[in-house]
């Protein structure tokens, strides 16, 4: 599991998806000109920190769906762009405390793993923020977002 929404109220917005795009619901996604795509698309810019800044600036919100690569393209593909919703997200093994920053994680290679956490210290990298610590699931953790598409991406200051 990768996503679950707690609380909080949601901003569903409908979005064009390409054909040949695989996003699973929790997805982090991105606004690729005019289609929805998965934080694992957004291209390796110099180093991580660079990348994460250019993610943020088109962190579109949280897969509500799930759309299966080559099912055909779809214009209606649901988003929560809200960062009133509050999700149950999976993230790195530590220990998480109300208003710690989160960012994405790097896979393996130069890519970004569009459904899981990790605390970061630098504002520019943070796309959200932690609601609730959970000391029992450390490798969980309750978080809000700020997209762009929900006035100024700031999470780091929120």
């Amino acid at each position: 599991m990768s996503m679950r929404h707690r609380y909080g109220q949601q901003m569903i917005v409908r979005v064009a998806v390409d054909s040949a795009t695989a996003i699973s619901m929790g997805d982090l996604l991105i606004l690729d000109t005019d289609d929805a795509k998965p934080a694992s698309s957004e291209t390796w810019n110099t180093d991580l920190g660079t990348t994460l800044s250019n993610f943020n600036n088109r962190f579109l919100g949280i897969a509500q769906a799930d759309h299966a690569a080559n099912s055909g393209a779809v214009l209606d593909f649901p988003v929560d762009i809200s960062p009133m919703s509050v999700y149950e997200m999976d993230c790195d093994a530590e220990t998480h405390e109300v208003g710690d920053m989160l960012t994405l994680i790097k896979a393996s290679g130069n890519a970004l793993v569009p459904n899981q956490m990790k605390k970061t210290s630098t504002a520019g990298h943070a796309c959200a923020r932690c609601v609730r610590r959970n000391p029992t699931a450390q490798s969980r953790v309750m978080v809000r977002f700020q997209t762009s598409y929900w006035g100024v991406n700031a999470a780091g200051s929120q």
